[in-house]
């Protein structure tokens, strides 16, 4: 009996891990598709293929545990970040029912798709590697997307730099790969970059660990060249976050204080167009903090003076010439800070805006486009996790969100003394990504890595009963 539930576990392992192996293959048949050989890759329908197995899965699996178990409520426990996100889906599913557009509610619009069905798919990519029990089908799954993504930058990096090659594969831009945007890029590499930088540090194999230190130099170097900002302070925090954690350890140290020096080195040399990349954008970082400083000082003198003026008539007509010249200043420092962090100044305040107008329910899923129009924006994302999160399903489904996920990283933390490798990469990278999510938007074909690295975390943190 025991042996044939052995052999019904690792079959349902190598099942899901085949799914999730060609979903990290997919860039490589992206890179086929620019060629003549193939006209068109529908890997949108292949998400839903693992969405729903993913999901079918998981109900027999929890249905079998419940049938098993004598402690339900333990095990109900154990559950909880699962049944909190399960509550977000459900109370975002009632935000797209009363959705002003349905349509895009729960299918979305063309190019991201990102509409309540979605969502249900990233739950099924989610559950497929909460499923998986091997650990080392997980560090598989890890070394493939490493591989796959130094694939595709040595690839196109090649292909740049060859007019014949350039005959054969049309890519639109170094910084953007095979992906559509460039952000959406790098986020895809900023996964791929800390999974092989802390791979580097904690691996014991001598061979492997060289491996993940060439590994390392390759994506860190594209990680810089993809020129988004976001990311590169992401991957930022969470060096420094886990150089923390390896003096809290006494492990590990020096390999990691050499990763920050080798990080530090290719910030300063490298560049793009004859500009060096970080110093530009870290001149912008400082211009549009200086600029929201400046204004929140000029409205704190604006508000004190209006009090003064109360008191005091008589002012008014000598200083209306100052107070003109003064609202002018105000009037441009304002615009400057609404085109900070290129334009997300002015997404996050309007975003702001629109969720305090529909603050339980939000608005559903792909469906902020038309309420940015009224305020002149021709966007569909506030490029921030939290005001989209707000936005779509209010301040329930923020919550909901939140918590599930704080819950899964909590006991993440509490589990650190493992020292299970696969595991400490996988919390990290999920650090990173929600560090990168503030500044960025989701997108369908890059938001189920996060979701896998997320499964794979829970599944790591959270002790099921069999």
């Amino acid at each position: 009996m025991e042996q044939k539930k052995c052999n019904i576990t690792k079959t349902k392992d190598i099942i899901l891990f085949i799914l999730l192996f060609i979903w990290i293959l997919i860039p490589i048949f992206k890179m086929i598709r620019a060629t003549a050989l193939f006209t068109t890759i529908n890997q949108y329908k292949f998400m839903e293929l693992v969405g729903i197995i993913g999901i079918y899965f998981f109900v027999i699996d929890i249905y079998k545990n419940f049938k098993v178990t004598k402690d339900k409520k333990g095990l109900l426990k154990e559950l909880l970040p699962i049944i909190i996100l399960m509550a977000y889906l459900i109370w975002t599913l009632i935000s797209c029912i009363f959705a002003q557009d349905k349509q895009k509610a729960f299918y979305g619009e063309g190019y991201r798709k990102e509409g309540y069905i979605t969502y249900l798919i990233y739950a099924g990519f989610f559950l497929c590697a909460f499923l998986i029990k091997s650990n080392k089908l997980k560090k598989y799954l890890l070394n493939s997307f490493i591989i796959v993504t130094i694939f595709n930058i040595l690839l196109m990096n090649i292909t740049n730099n060859s007019v014949e090659m350039l005959q054969i594969f049309q890519y639109k831009d170094i910084q953007m790969g095979v992906f559509s945007n460039q952000n959406h890029y790098g986020y895809y590499i900023l996964i791929a970059t800390i999974t092989a930088t802390l791979l580097f540090i904690l691996e014991k194999n001598t061979v492997l660990k060289v491996l993940y230190g060439l590994a390392y130099l390759i994506l860190l170097y594209n990680l810089i060249l993809n020129n988004t900002f976001g990311c590169y302070v992401a991957f930022t925090v969470t060096i420094i976050i886990f150089f923390v954690y390896c003096i809290y350890k006494k492990e590990n140290r020096i390999l990691c204080i050499i990763s920050i020096l080798v990080f530090i080195v290719m910030s300063i040399l490298v560049e793009y167009n004859g500009k060096n990349i970080v110093t530009n954008n870290i001149k912008n970082f400082v211009k549009d903090v200086s600029n929201i400083f400046e204004l929140m000082k000029s409205e704190n003198i604006n508000t004190k003076e209006e009090k003064e003026e109360e008191i005091d008539t008589e002012k008014n007509e000598i200083k209306n010439e100052e107070d003109k010249n003064n609202n002018g200043e105000i009037n441009n420092i304002k615009k400057q800070v609404e085109n900070a962090g290129s334009g997300r100044g002015k997404l996050w305040k309007y975003g702001i805006k629109i969720f305090l107008q529909k603050p339980i329910l939000g608005y559903g899923a792909d469906n902020l486009s038309s309420e940015y129009k009224k305020y002149n924006i021709e966007q569909d994302r506030p490029h921030n996790l939290i005001i989209s999160l707000l936005t779509i399903s209010g301040i329930p489904g923020l919550i909901l969100y939140i918590s599930g996920i704080a819950i899964i990283l909590f006991r993440g933390l509490k589990r650190l003394n493992d020292n299970d490798a696969i595991y400490i990469v996988v919390l990290f990278v999920i650090i990173a990504y929600l560090v990168s999510s503030l500044f960025g938007n989701s997108m369908y074909y890059t938001s189920p890595y996060y979701f896998i690295y997320l499964g794979i975390l829970g599944s790591i943190s959270i002790r099921r009963k069999e």
